[in-house]
């Protein structure tokens, strides 16, 4: 799997000392990424002038604003957080993800600490720190995620697949033609039903181009349905859907034993018993032995790099 997704990474999580107190995070996942994609790296807070170290920052609610507050100062440094995003996010129309710092007062996608007043001891509530959420405003369908969230294994298999879907899509864009489109829809239909299978449906027909549109008109729809169906989280139910649906292209070849072994396997990943990777492997192994060039061709079988595949969990 020769792509490299594009992927703009919180700072301090392993490359520089950029944190208020002049740390930095070493995370796992972050480094076993590393060779697999094209890094870019941010730390708002260090990148407006704020300095390494410096006293934290919070959100605050003020008359109805949230407002980006360094308390042991007094100093309001919204607006320049908000240049700061301005100047940042045309740089990440061409992101297929983003690995945030969590909590972080700008960079946590999610569970941020947005207090009710700047008095010491307000009560707080949970926001989205001020860069990821213009992220999720202007470009939702990034692959965003924080490192804390990346620790558990079926969060961070889906960001991975989701990640590894856009970058092959900004790939296709890139040298678009009917014939690839047609190609890469084909290829995407089984990872396309573990999010949605109207919304595979859907695409399929745009890709089609029942209607003879242009090009870039096809291209447009085509990009713009793929990426909304993949906001979806894949549930297990349509993963298992997808899984029965691969099997039912080969399962006239196999023999009564072999179809017993596989529906049971299917139960065992219903009860976690198993990963989805056990019967994708089987699934694999069947292509190999019936040489069944469809069911091989499916990006499903193969979503990332089996390097990255860890079956680790923090159980949070």
């Amino acid at each position: 799997m020769g792509i490299k997704p594009k992927v703009v990474v919180s700072r301090c999580l392993g490359f520089e000392a950029c944190r208020y107190n002049a740390q930095s995070i070493q995370d796992d996942f972050v480094n076993r990424i590393k060779p697999f994609v094209e890094l870019t790296t941010i730390c708002p807070e260090a990148d407006i002038g704020l300095g390494t170290p410096r006293q934290p920052v919070r959100l605050v609610q003020i008359q109805g604003q949230v407002r980006m507050i360094q308390p042991a100062t007094d100093n309001d440094v919204t607006d320049a957080m908000h240049d700061y995003i301005s100047e940042q996010l045309p740089k990440f129309s061409n992101v297929d993800g983003v690995i945030m710092k969590g909590r972080s007062p700008s960079c946590g996608p999610s569970v941020v600490k947005v207090y009710c007043g700047s008095q010491k001891g307000s009560s707080a509530i949970k926001g989205v720190g001020l860069v990821a959420q213009a992220v999720n405003e202007k470009l939702p369908f990034i692959a965003m995620e924080d490192e804390g969230r990346l620790k558990n294994f079926h969060i961070r298999e889906a960001f991975l697949m989701r990640l590894y879907a856009l970058a092959r899509l900004r790939e296709l864009l890139a040298a678009p033609s009917i014939k690839a489109l047609t190609e890469f829809h084909a290829r995407h239909k089984l990872l396309l039903m573990c999010y949605h299978q109207e919304n595979m449906r859907l695409c399929g027909r745009i890709a089609s181009n029942g209607d003879k549109e242009s090009l870039s008109i096809v291209m447009h729809k085509y990009a713009e349905n793929f990426r909304k169906a993949l906001q979806r989280e894949p549930s297990q139910k349509n993963i298992i859907n997808a899984l029965y649906h691969g099997y039912g292209w080969i399962s006239d070849e196999l023999k009564t034993e072999e179809k017993k072994m596989f529906i049971d396997a299917i139960e065992e990943y219903r009860d976690d018993r198993i990963t989805l990777a056990t019967l994708q492997h089987l699934l694999k192994s069947y292509v190999i032995r019936f040489e069944h060039a469809y069911l091989g061709s499916q990006y499903f079988l193969d979503p990332y790099p089996r390097e990255l595949c860890d079956l680790s969990n923090s159980g949070h």
